[in-house]
């Protein structure tokens, strides 16, 4: 199976926030197994799962690691997964996941297109539960630092402990029909840092929860993920290609890192054009407010009336996120939920973006 008749099968079935979001740096091949619970949203025959060897966006400062820089050498020593009852549950049934028949993965650090298993045989309803286990050795690796769901790693005892340092899935890939693909592309406010862990309630998921059962949803966010990080149009913004609607919520990390309101809009407009080229619909959201203050509290106004004036022109649709989250003139730049929403304010927002209409009258067009 190529790339493209993967993503013409398989649509993303979880709402979570899932990206190679940092690497690994150990002094030499380590040897890892961990776990991940995962809700299905709505079910299917077949899954697949989907993998990149490169990070999708900047972690951090980036001294570790940056928007599409390769891993090393690594192997998948084996995968598999299971349906559960919930989360933390023991599957009953274990399903080995295999690459090209092969049970083993070798992947090169020259290795930059994704990659993806052979179909998996799950038959999940919808909102079930599927623990993904994974044993991986290498030393420099992609894996998320802020998942916001829980992650297992396997002691020497064999117990299990909190952990992070492995591979996560960049698509839970189901083969289920589906009429509208909508993606979610921006960084730890759309990932849903500010919410409980395992508790899908980030404002992404709660929209997917209100939109038509036939639509996919691929929640896109990254922590620390920067604008200037998708405008260099890598592997992050090509898996946003493959949706037919993509929201774009950025700026925040790129005001955080002193980048000024020209310098982000430029970014906002290239991405913007380079999703409309590949033949996107796209969603455009105001930076949401973070509590700015000084040159980039100056800057957030600007940036704003740029996307509300100008680059909303070019979208197909614009969510005014930040007057839904801020407060009221005149300190619109400060969060009433948190700079990362609580459980709250992504309600609040989500049912607002739902009240709009936005994917509908995206598509209508």
């Amino acid at each position: 199976m190529t790339l493209d008749e993967f993503y013409k099968t398989y649509s993303s079935d979880s709402t979570a926030g899932s990206a190679n979001q940092t690497l690994t740096a150990d002094d030499g091949p380590v040897t890892r197994r961990g776990r991940i619970w995962f809700r299905l949203a709505h079910g299917g025959k077949n899954y697949s799962l989907l993998f990149s060897n490169r990070t999708d966006s900047t972690f951090a400062d980036g001294t570790n690691s940056k928007a599409n820089d390769c891993a090393g050498d690594y192997d998948i020593l084996s995968l598999r997964v299971g349906l559960t009852e919930g989360r933390d549950a023991e599957p009953k049934l274990w399903h080995t996941a295999s690459f090209e028949g092969s049970p083993v993965r070798h992947v090169p650090a020259s290795e930059t297109e994704p990659f993806f298993t052979d179909p998996i045989p799950l038959d999940a309803p919808a909102d079930s539960w599927m623990c993904y286990e994974i044993e991986v050795r290498g030393a420099r690796y992609p894996y998320h630092e802020e998942l916001v769901l829980t992650i297992q790693m396997q002691r020497e005892d064999g117990g299990w402990a909190p952990g992070r340092k492995i591979p996560v899935p960049l698509m839970i890939g189901s083969d289920r029909p589906v009429s509208r693909r909508i993606g979610f592309l921006g960084d730890s406010i759309t990932q849903g840092c500010g919410t409980a862990y395992d508790s899908w309630t980030h404002w992404a998921a709660k929209i997917a929860e209100g939109l038509d059962p036939a639509y996919s949803v691929w929640d896109l966010g990254i922590g620390y993920a920067r604008a200037y990080d998708a405008a260099t149009d890598g592997g992050w913004l090509a898996r946003a290609k493959r949706c037919g609607a993509v929201n774009v919520c950025l700026g925040v990390n790129d005001l955080c890192r002193g980048r000024n309101a020209d310098e982000i809009s430029a970014d906002l407009c290239r991405i913007v054009r380079l999703l409309k080229e590949a033949g996107c619909r796209v969603i455009l959201f105001t930076v949401p407010p973070f509590d700015f203050g000084g040159d980039a509290k100056t800057w957030w106004y600007e940036i704003n009336r740029y996307l509300r004036e100008t680059l909303s022109k070019e979208a197909d649709a614009l969510f005014d996120f930040a007057a839904v989250l801020g407060k009221p003139a005149p300190d619109e730049h400060l969060s009433v939920y948190g700079g990362h929403p609580n459980a709250e304010g992504c309600a609040v927002a989500a049912k607002a973006y739902l009240a709009e209409g936005l994917p509908g009258i995206v598509f209508e067009k």
